[in-house]
């Protein structure tokens, strides 16, 4: 089995990521194409929280990977930490914003599930809330200086 390595070629790049697979969510949610929708919207939503994690555990270079792909830890438990760190941020990061969508579920383990496990009003609400975090998340960053406009 052949493993991929990021090398400088290939850096990662949170926010021009979730910018990506916001796009081709909505195309997906446009074409009936729920399950996938919903599967690139996890992406997003994983990807908007990893890049405030980057950006704020700026030291602890582990950070984004000590969560993985768990969207409600990253939410959850990452989200209370950069709180408690940074009071100042308490009223701009999303709270609570996946719980209830199917994003919190079976997040990447429902790119396995058979087609249609969600219905059309779930692969809405979830592509919506992706998008609505999205823009909770990028556009500050930007305007902050945080990240470059030509990084989304």
């Amino acid at each position: 089995m052949n493993q991929v390595v990021i090398t400088d070629t290939m850096q990662e790049s949170f926010s021009n990521s979730a910018g990506r697979h916001l796009q081709d969510a909505k195309i997906l949610l446009e074409r009936q194409r729920g399950d996938n929708a919903v599967y690139l919207a996890g992406y997003v939503v994983e990807c908007c929280f990893k890049l405030l994690v980057e950006q704020y555990f700026k030291k602890n270079k582990g950070a984004v990977k000590k969560y993985g792909h768990d969207v409600t830890e990253l939410e959850g438990r990452a989200m209370e930490r950069l709180r408690v760190l940074y009071p100042i941020l308490d009223r701009q990061l999303p709270a609570s914003r996946i719980v209830d969508t199917v994003l919190a579920q079976d997040h990447p383990e429902r790119r396995y599930a058979k087609s249609q496990l969600w219905t059309e009003d779930q692969a809405n609400l979830a592509v919506q809330r992706a998008e609505d975090i999205y823009r909770q998340i990028i556009p500050k960053l930007v305007l902050n200086g945080s990240i470059s406009s030509k990084d989304i």
